[in-house]
């Protein structure tokens, strides 16, 4: 395996994608913004390299979000498909484009590895769901449990600890 080195800088990655992607879906503000932000950072960004898909033989997480295809689908069938978010469905298309699509004209889970705002925008969906508000935009410490409680689950190989400094340096972004 050759070596790999580089990453997306952070202030860019928070302004340039990830902030226009949640305020396109009107889901934007600080506290969801540092908690995509941060969540692209304890999932995807390791040692300064981006994965866009995780390696290793039971590992089916796609996208710089690091999103199990699994929750994925979840989001497009139990939460997409009610009246309530339903406004996002042709937002969130909108995004992802209509390359990828299965024969409903959802986006594939795939879709997420090359598109970095679409990555966003789903992550953002995926706290969407969660009846618990989002921590305050400025405490790493409730944002790295908060992350790992609800995005990387207790069966995630996430430690919150170890993740309060990637969600300080989303806060700094």
């Amino acid at each position: 395996m050759s070596k790999v080195t580089g990453g997306i800088c952070i202030p860019h990655l928070k302004q340039k994608i990830i902030t226009p992607a949640l305020n396109y879906l009107s889901v934007g503000g600080s506290r969801a913004i540092n908690q995509v932000t941060g969540t692209f950072l304890a999932e995807g960004y390791a040692g300064g390299v981006t994965y866009l898909k995780q390696i290793g033989k039971e590992a089916p997480q796609v996208g710089s979000m690091q999103m199990e295809p699994a929750a994925y689908n979840d989001i497009w069938k139990n939460f997409l498909s009610n009246p309530k978010p339903s406004h996002l469905v042709s937002l969130l298309k909108n995004i992802a484009g209509s390359f990828n699509t299965d024969n409903n004209g959802i986006p594939k889970a795939e879709t997420m590895i090359g598109n970095l705002f679409f990555a966003a925008a789903m992550c953002r969906v995926f706290y969407l769901r969660i009846p618990t508000a989002l921590p305050f935009a400025t405490d790493a410490t409730a944002m790295a449990r908060y992350h790992k409680r609800y995005y990387n689950t207790a069966q995630g190989k996430a430690v919150w600890k170890e993740n309060v400094d990637w969600l300080q340096q989303a806060i700094a972004a």
